[in-house]
């Protein structure tokens, strides 16, 4: 009776374990950093508004502008998640995308309307810089807080400092 109660447990713990490695293999497979067409066409949407609200682009021109900006996005994202490149690679790949989406824009868009978006994107960038900057400068204090939290509860208990001195 000992080894059929053995058995069945034994059992059970192995099927229990193949099915959480499997569970967790198809969860980790499907994770995809790639945006759904719901989230791609509601960045198309908000973009092209950007882009006649702000910068006075034509509406003729807008749904281009975005369609590019959306491809523009997928490349770099393919770039990003490529884990054979290296950090210098990616950033040369980058810069060839940069490029080849200023060239496009350059034979869709007037001068004027092509030095606006240029500003319009280096003030985004600032901006972003400036926030990952403060949020940077966040973490660090907080970490510091924490370090200076953490000293003050190791010092010890009492007149003895924390150790133990041979008594």
């Amino acid at each position: 009776m000992k080894k059929i109660a053995t058995f069945l447990t034994l059992f059970v713990m192995i099927f229990c374990a193949t099915s959480f490695a499997q569970r967790h293999k198809k969860r980790k497979k499907d994770k995809s950093n790639a945006p759904t067409e719901a989230q791609l066409m509601a960045f198309k949407t908000s973009y092209a508004k950007l882009l006649g609200d702000s910068l006075q682009i034509p509406r003729e021109k807008r749904d281009t502008v975005a369609a590019l900006q959306i491809q523009f996005l997928l490349k770099r994202m393919k770039v990003s998640d490529d884990k054979t490149l290296t950090k210098e690679d990616k950033e040369v790949r980058y810069g060839m995308l940069e490029n080849d989406k200023y060239m496009h824009l350059g034979a869709l868009l007037s001068m004027d309307e092509l030095q606006r978006l240029e500003a319009f994107e280096a003030r985004q960038k600032k901006r972003q810089d400036e926030m990952e900057k403060q949020r940077q400068e966040q973490y660090n204090q907080q970490a510091e807080q924490r370090r200076n939290y953490n000293r003050g509860y190791n010092r010890g208990y009492g007149r003895y400092g924390g150790g133990y001195y041979g008594y």
